[in-house]
């Protein structure tokens, strides 16, 4: 009995622990596209991007900021019709109770909006970029509302987007959960206690929370190589998920094992039987040092058979490295 309680709470934790990991995944009016962020005024887009210097420098953020700072809002205009437009831009904490899937129906049910409000930026004309700062004094979930009028109709247009600030997303919690799984298997094995059960059922729930255990670790590192060049790389949110922007860590290193540092190095995939490429333009946002670059902008939109194609420049040469992936 005992051990079938052990089993059932850590079977319990794991599955738990999936499901926040889910959770955090939800997203707002804010979308990805060809590895942009656009925000979506009615028919109206903007490219949308969020800055927390004092904290990040010029890393870029879509929706979800890591921590309560000044923050940089910014939209560089996809439609013309915009740079002729008065626009208004308002940030509310969320009481709608709704969460990632407030809408302006939810917004406009408030019944004291400026209450709710943390900041307004009065409606203004900025016929090149919009931009607007805000210091937030507190962590939380928020909603961004961001409203343009057309100025001959008076018709007014508004996307609204949740987000939140103290956004930490995964960390590692499904690791630590998984470790703890294994330490408890370890122990079963080392006091014997999983040899008197051998005969029970203990053998197929081990077996079960193994598995899970290995389901929630982070992704190992793959391997492709040529004669000249050996591309590794890991995802340290966990397995790809299809229709999920996520990213890789790159290690580029040389066939006798020197890891490859200051290289341009160029992405682009696709499924050979279906003819299509990646509905993503991934790129190289960083390199991290001794061989390892950071990749930002991978999705995959289906199952089955893909290839991803890794070209790497150096001072002396260019090496190209196919990654065979089967999701």
């Amino acid at each position: 009995m005992i051990m079938e309680r052990i089993a059932i709470r850590l079977f319990l934790g794991c599955v738990i622990s999936i499901f926040f990991c889910q959770a955090v995944f939800a997203h707002g009016g804010v979308v990805q596209e060809d590895d942009l962020c656009v925000i979506k005024v009615n028919y109206l887009r903007a490219h949308f991007k969020i800055y927390q210097p004092r904290v990040s420098g010029h890393k870029q953020f879509c929706e979800d900021l890591p921590l309560a700072s000044e923050s940089v809002f910014v939209m560089e205009y996809q439609h013309d019709a915009l740079k002729g437009m008065p626009i208004d831009f308002r940030i509310i904490r969320d009481v709608t109770g709704k969460g990632r899937f407030a809408r302006m129906e939810d917004v406009e049910e408030i019944d004291d909006l400026d209450s709710a409000t943390v900041f307004y930026q009065e409606a203004v004309i900025e016929p090149d970029v919009f931009t607007v700062m805000h210091e937030f004094a507190e962590e939380g979930e928020f909603i961004g509302i961001v409203s343009a009028t057309q100025p001959d109709t008076s018709k007014v247009y508004a996307a609204v987007f949740p987000f939140e600030v103290g956004f930490t997303g995964i960390g590692y919690w499904p690791f630590f959960i998984a470790v703890l799984v294994l330490l408890q298997l370890q122990y079963l094995v080392m006091s014997g206690r999983l040899k008197r059960w051998a005969k029970g059922r203990w053998p197929r729930a081990a077996s079960g929370l193994l598995l899970f255990a290995l389901l929630i670790l982070p992704t190992a590192p793959v391997f492709a190589e040529d004669a000249e060049l050996r591309v590794s790389y890991s995802t340290p949110a966990g397995p790809p998920e299809i229709n999920r922007i996520h990213s890789w860590i790159l290690h580029l290193e040389s066939a006798d094992g020197v890891p490859i540092e200051n290289a341009r190095v160029e992405v682009i995939g696709g499924m050979p039987k279906h003819d299509h490429g990646l509905p993503t333009q991934p790129r190289v946002t960083e390199e991290l040092g001794n061989g390892d670059y950071r990749l930002d902008g991978m999705r995959f939109h289906m199952r089955g058979y893909w290839e991803i194609t890794v070209t790497v420049v150096t001072a002396e040469r260019s090496s190209v490295v196919v990654i065979p992936l089967q999701l």
